[in-house]
């Protein structure tokens, strides 16, 4: 058998990562208004919400069969719609990520991109005519679990916010994200010293985006994946699609330095970690 090297020729390495694709990725996509109290609690400055007293919700549940950078993998996002000057884009409080390609694909993620993304145990998402439903197991809770009627949607708004999504169309996005920078402060604690806040700039290709009707939500509640926490206060709807995206450019667009950074910890740090590595007692058995 070939053995492989810790040494690779620079210009062997040039595909990788050009571009970053996740290609014929495939299932549901949600939204819903949560409440506006928790939506600002929970939202780092200098971020502001799109509609302070309606904020929207976006989640999806998707088998990315066909990453441009890994084997495939199933991945799940939930994130908050926001604004940061004259960019509206999703900032996203956590992904979970499962299957053959999951740890390159969090590793990926994390490193360039800033984005909040964990291994969970599992990612189903499923289908049967016009019936499809998803859920997400991690650390043997349930976090997400969610059922759609495939055909229109709950509210008549997401017919005007999504005109855009149709067979052949491509779409524009935007993510705000923080890259951090981490030290010792003088008294030996752990510490952001600076953060980027970057613009995650994509584009989706649409080989379909099919409506539909949100049945039903279930978050079971978790210390360390808390989706529950963006409740639902009004359904607005579904899609069912298959789509290809890739990233165009990650660009930094604000610094942010000193306390202010070092603030940011309490917004970022459960998506990224879990309780176990800030308290004494924890144990877990029988998950893998």
């Amino acid at each position: 058998m070939k053995n492989g090297s810790y040494f690779i020729p620079r210009e062997q390495i040039y595909p990788f990562m050009n571009p970053g694709a996740m290609n014929n990725e495939e299932g549901l996509y949600l939204f819903w208004e949560t409440n506006p109290e928790t939506a600002q609690r929970i939202l780092p400055p200098p971020l502001s919400l799109a509609d302070p007293k309606h904020p929207i919700v976006m989640a999806y549940v998707v088998n990315i069969r066909e990453p441009s950078f890994a084997p495939w993998y199933m991945e799940g996002g939930i994130g908050i719609l926001c604004s940061y000057g004259d960019i509206t884009g999703i900032y996203f409080l956590n992904l979970q990520l499962s299957g053959p390609g999951a740890l390159t694909g969090l590793c990926s993620g994390r490193e360039f991109s800033g984005l909040p993304k964990k291994i969970c145990e599992r990612i189903v998402v499923e289908r049967t005519d016009h019936f499809a439903h998803a859920y997400i197991e991690s650390k043997g809770k349930r976090i997400f679990k969610v059922e759609i009627d495939i055909g229109s949607y709950n509210d008549l708004s997401m017919e005007d916010f999504h005109r855009d999504k149709q067979k052949g169309a491509q779409e524009r996005g935007s993510c705000l994200l923080f890259r951090s920078e981490n030290t010792r402060a003088d008294d030996g604690r752990f510490m952001f010293s600076a953060a980027d806040l970057v613009n995650y700039d994509t584009v989706t290709d649409y080989l379909s985006w099919e409506p539909a009707k949100i049945e039903s939500i279930i978050m079971e509640p978790s210390l360390d994946d808390p989706w529950a926490e963006l409740s639902v206060v009004k359904l607005l709807g579904a899609a069912y699609s298959i789509n290809s995206n890739r990233v165009l450019d990650i660009s930094p667009i604000a610094r942010i330095e000193g306390n202010d950074a070092d603030n940011l910890f309490s917004y970022l740090f459960t998506g990224r970690w879990d309780r176990s590595t800030i308290c004494t007692g924890h144990q877990r058995y029988g998950q893998f």
